[in-house]
């Protein structure tokens, strides 16, 4: 659970009063009052219906991942070689591509640090040795609609998000798409 006090900061980030506030929350504002001057302290329920509110208000003000995906998925397809995923990538300046099965589905990730450890370790068949013999796990999923922001979270963690619509791959986010944001 988050501090009480982030309360105040959230509700105001987001441009709402306290009295808007309270009400989506379905508490008293001046509850929301004495909590923001530290001067109450909530029941577990009221306080994660007001954090509640407040993740639902940020997740419907945000910026949709949508909104800044690089659309139409360059992959590799499942039995592909090594050296076939070392060249897409080279050709398109990605360090990682996702490896797509035999039913369209993404099954896992080649990435630029596994061909660092194969080098590392000698692997001299990279025209022999297929994608999914050495793959790591697949990029999350997320719908369209999930906030920039909850994605960031993800790529803290993660080189890549994958995004869907209606079940249908529709695009992908790296941490170069946060980047451009800044610009």
């Amino acid at each position: 659970m988050r501090e009480l006090s982030e309360i105040k900061v959230i509700r105001k980030r987001l441009g709402i009063t306290q009295k808007e506030l309270a009400r989506k929350a379905n508490v008293s504002q001046s509850v929301i009052a004495k909590v923001e001057r530290n001067q109450l302290n909530l029941s577990y329920d009221k306080a994660k219906r007001i954090f509640d509110t407040l993740a639902d208000l940020e997740q419907k003000s945000s910026k949709k991942i949508e909104e800044i995906m690089t659309p139409n998925i360059i992959g590799i397809k499942e039995g592909s070689s090594l050296i076939d995923a070392s060249q897409k990538m080279h050709e398109q300046g990605y360090s990682q591509l996702p490896i797509i099965g035999s039913k369209g589905n993404i099954i896992g990730t080649i990435t630029d640090k596994i061909f660092t450890k194969l080098i590392s370790q000698g692997e001299k068949d990279l025209h022999v040795t297929k994608v999914e013999e050495v793959m790591g796990e697949p990029f999350p999923t997320v719908d369209k609609n999930v906030s920039v922001r909850a994605v960031a979270r993800l790529l803290e963690e993660r080189r890549a998000v994958i995004v869907k619509d209606k079940g249908n791959y529709i695009g992908i986010v790296t941490r170069d798409n946060l980047l451009r944001e800044f610009e």
